[in-house]
């Protein structure tokens, strides 16, 4: 059984990267701030590799999320399926932070503007059409992280079921208490 959850999972996060409705496709990234502190997000599964287990994710390079992650490299996914009534919780380490001109190229005109702002993202600006962008200049950044851990919860009854996959025992699982 515990195989066939691990299964499910891989094949879920999978499916989100061709649905856009899926609802693995937004998940919640937290990191750690300078303060010690959470920042919470909501970004865009953008890749996954299920034998390597490792998520990739866009963002501009000025953004706080990747100087959190260069201080504090451990982050925590959040996904979670309101229909089926799971939530995965992933435990990863930032292992790539690469500026990817190739891919930001070949993005849609639109998602470029969403790495080519002249404004850092967070500045404070008088009105949502005051942004100004240069597409020569953009700040696209792909972020790569490896999974560490995979907590899986599925309410259900008359037993809900939780179990914990790690890397370090080849992530074979266990069950645990819910």
């Amino acid at each position: 059984m515990l195989e066939n959850i691990l299964e499910d999972c891989k094949k879920q996060l999978s499916a989100a990267l061709l649905h856009k409705k899926h609802s693995y496709r937004y998940f919640t990234l937290a990191t750690q701030k300078k303060d010690g502190g959470s920042h919470l997000r909501t970004v865009v599964l953008r890749d996954f590799d299920p034998l390597q287990m490792q998520f990739i994710i866009y963002t501009d390079l000025r953004s706080k999320k990747v100087e959190e992650l260069t201080d504090h490299p451990q982050a925590q996914f959040l996904f979670y399926d309101a229909t089926r009534l799971i939530q995965l919780v992933v435990d990863a380490h930032l292992v790539e932070c690469t500026q990817d001109t190739h891919t930001y190229q070949n993005l849609p005109e639109p998602s470029k503007k969403d790495y080519s702002s002249k404004q850092t993202p967070g500045t404070t600006i008088e009105r949502p059409d005051q942004i100004v962008h240069d597409f020569s200049k953009g700040y696209f950044t792909k972020l790569t992280f490896q999974a560490k851990q995979l907590e899986y919860l599925k309410l259900k009854r008359p037993n809900h079921i939780r179990t914990l996959f790690c890397d370090s025992d080849q992530w074979k699982g266990q069950f645990l208490a819910p």
